[in-house]
């Protein structure tokens, strides 16, 4: 799952959100100078992303992609599936997406500091881009994606994701259709493990 997953699926805890939010930053030592909620954040997401990984319906995702992105396939099918939560979040959540987007902020922006560097940078970028909200066009997802392939190592493809995912575009949202009801069943049953 990418950003707007992983958020989502922390449900309403700040300390939680905090931790899915650098779940991918912390390293080594720094696990455990956080506080015991923000750890169980970390903890979700690397849970999260164990699940998505395994599941059946991503693994199909994935390799639909391998063609087009090979290494990157998961990494594309993460930003898809975070574009079709964007557009569909009216059904998963009672606050615009807008709304939601600025409460986060908020949360985020009074804990930032104490976070790793890399947490830091994307915060930043985040906060002078409207990326997560653009999300829901694909317009907004074709940038996402160019900018990610600047930034990777090696050929990734990931520049001519918007033309992929319109090809397929009915197949994604099936896929997610099948995905996410399970990903957030899932989140949710570790959220009450970790309350």
């Amino acid at each position: 799952m990418n950003t707007l997953a992983h958020l989502h699926l922390s449900g309403d805890d700040p300390e939680l959100i905090l931790g899915n939010f650098i779940g991918d930053s912390v390293r080594g030592d720094e696990f455990s100078q956080l506080d015991e909620r923000v750890q169980a954040g970390v903890m979700l997401h690397r849970k999260i992303d164990r699940f998505t990984d395994k599941h059946p319906v991503f693994r199909q995702i994935c390799a639909l992609m391998r063609e087009d992105f090979g290494r990157y396939c998961s990494v594309v099918a993460d930003v898809f599936l975070d574009h079709f939560l964007a557009r569909e979040w009216e059904r998963f959540d009672a606050r615009p997406l807008e709304d939601y987007l600025r409460w986060v902020h908020q949360i985020l922006a009074g804990r930032i500091d104490t976070c790793p560097e890399r947490s830091r940078r994307y915060f930043e970028y985040l906060s002078t881009t409207d990326t997560l909200l653009h999300y829901r066009s694909m317009e907004g997802i074709s940038q996402t994606l160019s900018q990610m392939a600047k930034r990777a190592r090696f050929d990734s493809g990931m520049e001519k994701a918007g033309a992929v995912l319109l090809r397929r575009y009915v197949k994604l949202e099936e896929s997610f259709e099948l995905f996410f009801p399970e990903v957030a069943h899932f989140a949710a049953g570790e959220r009450q493990l970790a309350a």
